[in-house]
């Protein structure tokens, strides 16, 4: 069969245009054949595998084929595997563990061709699994020679930390050497991954701050790894105040010199990040971005306008300056440059030429399109308003800026500037008159009504009905305004501004009738006098005649809402009806209500604030959890009989009662149900109130009993069974909803705008703005409702604390064979067996009164001992145990503790004894007060047996107040007589709030009798507080320096007889607490390492000795009686004597 070649395949798929999938399914099918051949047909197979998965076809299914051509030894067919699986393999595939062991055969291939291929395969299929596995592997080749695999091998170390995060810390120390290494590619590689590491958790990488300065300053040439630099600097100069300073030298000679845009936009950037208050600094950043926004190229205009934007929020007024320059890039044809353009406009506003930037906008508006089109509205918009309009001096202006805006057709904006409007004319009370009269006139706009659609400009209309509406009080020319509400093209509006031209509609009826009467406006009296009198001036006479007339205009033309399709609009044009009706029932019997109508309408309004929604208290006993109906106890409605819409006996039972209170008799004079309901309901639109009140009251029950069962299926309403007995009518019962927002959010605008000057010589206007906002009763007055955002994401990788010191478990994950491990455990058994074998006790010569006691294990082994013939020594619990065949009567004393020591040998399950080398840990708290939180772990450390009076002091340091702190130090104040200090972590230096950090210190103790107490100072500086001083002081466990010795009785005996060893004597007792011998030689055997020497048969009195690190001889003898135990103690000095008896009293004896 003929074999296509890769070129084959191309030329193939290029000539099969029509019915190219058709073909390259044909091709492997003949592929998959060509995977059965030898390994020259599989690579050749793969290759065109590799091309047909760049057309986005899946090749997932040979996989294993990929991995066998990468198993290859012959590199033209590994290189094709390793390309094959650089793009095919995923996390998904199953088969890439397989290829594990082969990578890691590559990485130590003779030929570096081979390792490069493995390196770049890892960095594309790194998976969690092969991270693990390899991440051993990598950090041996940092240790090459050969610059190109090292350089390689620093890169990937990235996708193995992402991938398996716990290889960050041990692996760190190798990759923070490589900074240091003599080949510039070496050092950008580890600089390229320390950069991207410290996206994610800046902090850790402050202590290679000198490093990374010592780089900057020292390379020339390099920019890549110079900007690299630069923007690792740029994270870390927020944390670390000095070192903005120590930048300030190095990047203002680069911003200088260097002929490197890209260098000098990120020497910027990191000037704007952590050397902001450096005005000089600042100053030239500026000027280096105006060159580059000068410049013919888009990219550089486009750089140095967003440089600029982010100065901006730091330094406006510097910014201001290069308005003009701004304001050109407003002209550019690309989009993106005017965009950036738009967002620097808000920086340079001000109340002088708000206008002139304005106008500048509304002239491009003309001849804007699209995206920008709404980007300038919304612009103007953001400009006018900020701060709450600080910058608007006349708002007349501003209102005629707004409806000018409300004309451009085809707007997204509609919302926002219905917004506005409702804004201003709430906040601002002087100019309510004269918006009144400009929004009839937007009211009567055609245009407005040309595009109806929820959400477009048309939303304008919402807003200028509730305000002529709202402050109707101000409207001379009702007939006018009711003729704008009512006009038939209203009905094409959306269904929320057809509501709010009803409801407004009766506002501006009931303020012409109270202007007609004569009768005082309630909406007036706050307002400021200079607008009334304005008012007044403009106020044309209202008469009874003008009452009548707008009477009957919104009776001629409400009856097309009143039947409109929208529910709402129905419901608001028949209440108007209503009331209308009864106005001109009651006018005609003589009486005049038009003040109780006016009242409807004259309640405070103030601006909602803008988080009153999350500030409303919860009620006490309020479970907003719990469940309103429980779903468990809610019985289904199918299976309620009355509730059956179904149910046939319902309706037969209302037709007896229709036919027995009409008169209908058993032929056909009855009336039908279905006809008296199209009866009652043609009724009820008729517009004649009457009908309602005449019903029979069983009518009215049936409807009511209708129209609960109909809500009871209703798969909409909330409840559950309805209930026959429920008192709908009273007041109490009736359920509060919160209607739905209409009116919209208030929005305040949030950036700096400032108004253009009235033209003309008016009298200028003096304003207030009301700030004031309503919130809820029980309001918390706090914004602690604020959230901040989290900078960093919360991954493992970020939460690895690399100033730590790395514990036991800091260590890399190393693959073994099976075998390996259990010829280790073995090796490990063994050698636990051997020296268990050596602490094993020999036998005594002959037999005494006094049994000798070695340690407080074999205490148990005295009962065992009793029962044992002959002279025989005492057997360990253990080897008797587990003994099946007992040793001859003839057997000697060697050929015993042979047989004792084999059989603990064999069945050694716990631990030995520790060995002379003896590590003890003791974790205490120092300082917790206002300032710090500090906790020490005191480690004894035992290098060997003959020095053995170090300790190693671990201090956690914690900052638990709300600012920074620097020049953070903890030194020693012990004397060199009692201590030396060998090695100590340094000076802490910066502390942040609410963050910790460690010291540690290696002492000598040099006299451990006189160093019972090490003291420390700590010194601090607070950002904004007066320096701290604390004095911390450590108590050192005298159980540290005593050494556990077994001494024979003969020994001991020598020691006691001769002076000067043990001249001083001291003793104490422990009353009361029914004490036996056997816990007091556990506890001091375990607490302060004293071991028994002898103990007497009835267990009454027992010797004791130990020596300190610095040789000092300990002797005891305890006595016990009635449960009280006497302790007599003699060692070289009084002082000795007298810690050993404070450490006696603080010991435990409590049994377990």
């Amino acid at each position: 069969m003929f074999e296509r070649t890769l070129v084959d395949l191309i030329r193939g798929i290029r000539n099969h245009k029509k019915n190219e999938t058709k073909f390259i399914n044909q091709c492997i099918n003949e592929i998959k054949e060509e995977l059965k051949g030898d390994m020259q047909k599989k690579t050749v197979a793969v290759q065109k595998l590799t091309y047909i998965q760049m057309l986005g076809f899946d090749i997932s299914w040979a996989s294993f084929k990929i991995v066998e051509v990468m198993s290859c030894n012959k590199f033209s067919s590994k290189r094709i595997g390793y390309l094959a699986a650089s793009q095919s393999f995923n996390e998904g595939t199953d088969v890439i563990v397989l290829a594990t062991h082969q990578i890691r055969k590559d990485f130590l291939s003779s030929n570096q061709s081979e390792a490069y291929l493995a390196l770049n395969c890892l960095s594309n299929i790194c998976t969690t699994d092969l991270a693990r596995e390899l991440a051993n592997d990598i950090l041996t080749l940092l240790s090459t020679q050969k610059t190109h695999i090292l350089k390689r091998a620093i890169t990937v170390l990235y996708k193995i930390f992402l991938r398996y995060p716990e290889s960050l810390r041990p692996a760190f120390p190798k990759l923070r050497e490589k900074l240091d290494d003599p080949e510039p590619s070496v050092v950008s590689c580890s600089v390229n991954v320390i950069c991207e590491l410290a996206r994610r958790n800046p902090k850790n990488y402050l202590p290679l701050a000198p490093v990374l300065f010592r780089i900057l300053t020292n390379t020339t040439n390099n920019y890549w790894m110079l900007i690299k630099i630069v923007k690792l600097f740029a994270a870390l100069t927020p944390h670390e105040p000095r070192l903005g300073k120590k930048l300030i030298d190095p990047l203002t000679n680069i911003i200088n010199s260097s002929p490197s845009v890209s260098l000098l936009y990120e020497c910027i950037q990191t000037c704007i990040t952590g050397m902001s208050d450096h005005i000089p600094l600042m100053k030239l950043c500026i000027s280096k971005l105006r060159t580059l926004i000068e410049h013919n190229d888009q990219n550089l205009k486009y750089l140095g306008l967003l440089a600029l934007n982010n100065i901006m929020k730091i330094h406006p007024k510097a910014v201001s300056e290069h308005r003009d320059l701004v304001l050109n890039c407003l002209e550019d044809d690309d989009i993106s440059i005017r965009l950036r353009a738009l967002d620097l406009l808000p920086g340079m506003t001000s109340k002088k030429n708000i206008g002139d930037i304005v106008f500048k906008l509304l002239d491009h508006l003309d001849n804007a399109e699209g995206q920008y089109k709404e980007q300038i509205i919304e612009k103007i918009i953001e400009l006018c308003s900020m701060g709450t309009y600080q910058f608007i001096t006349d708002f007349e202006w501003y209102i005629n800026i707004l409806v000018k805006l409300s004309q451009i057709q085809d707007s997204i904006h509609g919302k926002l500037i219905a917004s506005q409007l409702l804004d201003v004319v709430i906040r601002v009370k002087i100019v309510r008159a004269y918006s009144t009269r400009q929004m009839i006139e937007l009211l009567k706009n055609p245009k407005l009504m040309s595009n109806p659609t929820e959400g477009g400009m048309c939303e304008v209309l919402y807003a200028a009905a509730w305000i002529v509406g709202e402050f109707s009080g101000y409207v001379n020319r009702p007939i006018e305004a009711l003729e704008a509400f009512l006009q038939p093209r209203v009905c094409v509006l959306p269904s929320h501004i057809q509501s709010v031209y009803m409801l407004n509609s009766l506002k501006v009826f009931s303020h012409a009738c109270a202007k007609a009467n004569g009768d005082k406006i309630p909406s007036l009296d706050d307002d400021d006098e200079e607008t009334q009198e304005e008012d007044e001036e403009d106020q044309n006479e209202i008469t009874h005649e003008i009452v009548q007339e707008c009477l009957e205009i919104i009776k001629s033309r409400l009856t097309i809402f009143t039947h409109s399709i929208y529910l709402n609009v129905q419901e608001r044009a028949c209440l108007i009806n209503e009331l209308l009706s009864f106005y001109t029932v009651t006018k005609e019997q003589g009486n005049n209500i038009s003040k109780e109508l006016i009242s409807l309408f004259t309640e405070q309004l103030n601006p909602v604030g803008p988080k009153a929604q999350k500030k409303v208290p919860i009620p006490e006993g309020l479970d907003l959890d719990e469940w309103i109906n429980d779903p468990k106890h809610q019985e289904p409605i199918e299976e309620d009989e009355d509730d059956d819409i179904f149910n046939t006996s319902t309706s037969s039972h209302h037709k007896k009662h229709n036919k027995h209170h009409r008169g209908g008799g058993g032929g056909g004079g009855g009336y039908d149900d279905d006809d008296d309901d199209d009866d009652e309901t043609n009724s009820s639109h008729s517009g004649h109130s009457s009908n309602n009140f005449n019903r029979h009251p069983i009518d009215i029950q049936r409807q009511k009993e209708e129209r609960l069962r109909k809500q009871a299926n209703n798969p909409y309403m909330l409840g559950g069974k309805v209930s026959k007995k429920s008192s709908s009518n009273d007041p109490e019962n009736i359920p509060v909803v919160q209607l739905t927002g209409d009116l919209g959010h208030l929005h305040v605008g949030a950036s700096s705008s400032r108004p253009m000057p009235s033209k003309g010589k008016k009298t200028k206007k003096h304003f207030t703005i009301d700030t004031t906002t309503e919130m809820p009763e029980g309001a918390k007055e706090s914004d602690d409702e604020d959230e901040k955002d989290n900078k960093y994401k919360n991954d493992a990788l970020s939460n690895i604390n690399l100033s730590e010191p790395l514990s036991a478990n800091d260590v890399l994950h190393t693959s073994r064979h099976r075998t390996d491990i259990i010829k280790e455990k073995e090796r490990e058994l063994a050698m636990l067996a051997k020296k268990n074998a050596k602490l094993s006790p020999k036998s005594p010569p002959s037999t005494a009164n006094y049994s000798e006691v070695t340690s407080p294990e074999i205490a148990p082994a005295k009962k065992a001992s009793k029962k044992a013939a002959g002279s025989n020594p005492p057997q360990p619990p253990t080897a008797k145990k587990l003994s099946k065949k007992p040793a001859a009567t003839s057997s000697s004393n060697t050929t015993t503790t042979t047989t004792t020591k084999s059989t603990q040998a064999a069945t050694i399950v716990t631990p030995p004894p520790p060995p002379p080398v003896i590590v003890k840990k003791v974790l205490k708290t120092i300082l917790d007060d206002d300032n710090f939180k500090i906790t020490c772990e005191i480690l004894k450390v035992s290098p060997n047996e003959t020095d053995n009076s170090q300790i190693k002091l671990t201090m956690k340091v914690q900052n638990k107040t709300d600012e920074d702190m620097s020049d953070v130090s903890i030194s020693l104040k012990n004397s060199a007589e009692q201590c030396v200090s060998i090695k100590n972590s340094g000076e802490i230096g910066v502390l942040e709030a609410d963050a910790s950090t460690t010291h540690t210190e290696l002492l000598n103790i040099v006299n451990v009798l006189n160093t019972q107490e090490l003291q420390f100072t700590l010194l601090a500086s607070p950002s904004s507080s007066p320096p701290i001083i604390n004095q911390l002081s450590i108590n050192l466990p005298f159980s540290f320096f005593i050494v556990a010795t077994k001494l024979p009785k003969d020994k001991f005996a020598e020691i006691l007889q001769k002076s000067g060893q043990v001249s001083a004597m001291d003793s104490t007792k422990i009353i009361g607490q029914s004490l036996t011998m056997p816990l007091v030689i556990e506890k001091l055997s375990q607490q302060l390492s004293i071991e028994v020497v002898q103990a007497h048969p009835n267990g009454q009195t027992a010797s004791f000795y130990a020596k300190t690190t610095q040789n000092h001889h300990i002797a005891m003898l305890v006595k016990e009686k009635d449960g009280n135990i006497s302790f007599d103690i003699k060692s070289p000095q009084s002082l000795l004597n007298q810690i050993l008896v404070k450490e006696i009293a603080q010991l435990t004896f409590s049994s377990k």
